[in-house]
């Protein structure tokens, strides 16, 4: 089922859109973590808990993650569920594992690894599946099963992405780690690699697809030969000397207004891993952070509770950005637990501030649009000038006030969460948004989908 083809905090988010550089506010750890810990002896996860993937549901944070009754260097992984309201407290589903494996199936040995986006009132998943015969790290066959409650779930009969002994660079691991769907397209950032675990180097590929089953992966129609000959990475290791030489993989990319942001895990060794940023316009030609990592060990308090940081899950709600991510303890077999930390919003810093003037006023579309649960908001001025943005029912009714302070001149973005001036969420429908600055006025329409 595999083609290919050639070819942020408080009530606003507030960017500088520059061609050069970009800053990343810091990450503040949960003073509890780890979030969620070993499940109690004789469950199914009394061994390790990570890779958690986390969505937001209207009010509700929801976790599906990988466990396991031993560690994950000597148990099989299952895929269990949880929830939270505040993202530090969470609560197991009762039945879980609820994606277990499938005795007599291709995924019988194990299910693990797994990515969940919400499309319309389905939630969709892509994870990694083991048979007998296959080792349980690292993954190189990926399945995708689909849930209306993200409990009970439907699974393809066989895998829809795998690793296929090409000769190229992803041709002996291949781990689904973010998708999203942009317009009728998903895409998927990918691990891929060559060779045994232990001695590989993990980089990040690309792919599409229309239906979250057939897949085709970016290829460069540049690099001819193996190991890039079917395929490419889209993010590859850093130089020597950098802090991802080795590995950079495990991603989370995040739609935004102009491009994509994605978080992800590099290593100059195969242990110690850290977090890392980078953005990108299309989501295949990515620009690291300068100040990359942006979590690692430095980051941890002295009672550390870990000192390795891999597979980051990132949700914005409009006011802060939340990670959730597996730590795991020094010392084989390196068992795993889900930590938590909290972020304000990434900063992008004028290099060449002449070159990024416009010489006109304008208000853009939102996007996305229509929207749910918070959607951008992007408007450029010629000039320094106090700016008045605001929200407005149909009924002419004043719902949010977005921006009222002065403004230099550039290109900039706010962001709204669907919330009224008083915080509270308000019901589904259109809404006018109004730019107003020295004498230029102009008004938008968008539609928020509950």
């Amino acid at each position: 089922m595999l083609t290919r083809y050639k070819s942020f905090a408080g009530l606003m988010v507030l960017m500088f859109w520059v061609s050069a550089v970009h800053t990343q506010t810091d990450w503040t750890e949960n003073e509890n973590n780890p979030v969620l810990d070993f499940g109690t002896s004789g469950e199914w996860d009394a061994g390790v808990v990570f890779l958690p993937t986390v969505i937001q549901v209207g009010d509700t944070l929801k976790m599906w993650y990988s466990g396991a009754a031993q560690s994950q260097i000597f148990g099989n992984p299952e895929i269990g569920y949880a929830w939270s309201l505040d993202g530090a407290n969470w609560n197991r589903h009762p039945n879980n594992p609820v994606l277990p494996k499938r005795p007599g199936e291709w995924d019988e040995a194990g299910t693990g690894d797994c990515i969940v986006t919400q499309d319309g009132d389905t939630l969709r998943m892509w994870y990694s599946g083991w048979s007998a015969e296959d080792p349980v790290q690292p993954g190189s066959k990926i399945g995708y099963a689909w849930s209306l409650d993200g409990i009970d779930w439907n699974r393809m009969s066989a895998p829809v992405m795998q690793a296929d002994s090409t000769g190229d660079w992803d041709d002996d691991i291949l781990i689904a780690e973010s998708v999203v769907k942009d317009g009728d397209t998903f895409k998927m950032w990918y691990s891929g690699g060559q060779g045994p675990w232990i001695e590989t180097v993990l980089q990040i590929g690309y792919a599409t697809s229309t239906d979250g089953i057939n897949w085709t992966k970016y290829d460069d129609p540049a690099t001819t030969d193996q190991p890039f000959q079917f395929s490419d990475p889209v993010v590859k290791v850093g130089d020597a000397g950098s802090w991802d030489p080795t590995r950079a993989w495990a991603p989370w990319v995040r739609k935004t207004g102009t491009g994509y942001e994605m978080w992800y895990s590099g290593t100059e060794l195969f242990v110690q891993q850290s977090i890392g940023y980078a953005t990108s316009t299309d989501g295949i030609t990515w620009t690291k952070f300068s100040g990359n990592p942006l979590f690692d060990v430095s980051f941890i308090n002295p009672r550390s509770w870990a000192n390795d940081f891999l597979g980051p899950t990132v949700v914005f709600d409009g006011e802060q950005y939340s990670m959730w991510f597996s730590g795991f303890l020094p010392g084989f077999p390196f068992p795993g637990r889900i930590g938590y930390a909290t972020s304000s919003v990434a900063t992008f810093v004028q290099e060449n501030p002449a070159a990024n003037i416009p010489d006109h006023f304008a208000l853009h579309q939102n996007f996305p649009n229509p929207f749910n649960p918070e959607t951008e908001i992007s408007f450029q001025l010629p000039r320094a000038e106090h700016v008045v943005l605001r929200i407005f029912n149909t009924l002419g009714q004043v719902v949010r006030t977005l921006i009222d302070a002065d403004y230099n001149a550039g290109f900039h973005t706010v962001s709204w969460n669907g919330k009224d001036n008083d915080s509270k969420a308000v019901s589904s429908g259109v809404y006018l948004y109004q730019i107003t600055a020295d004498s230029y006025s102009h008004v938008k329409k968008m539609s928020l989908l509950r």
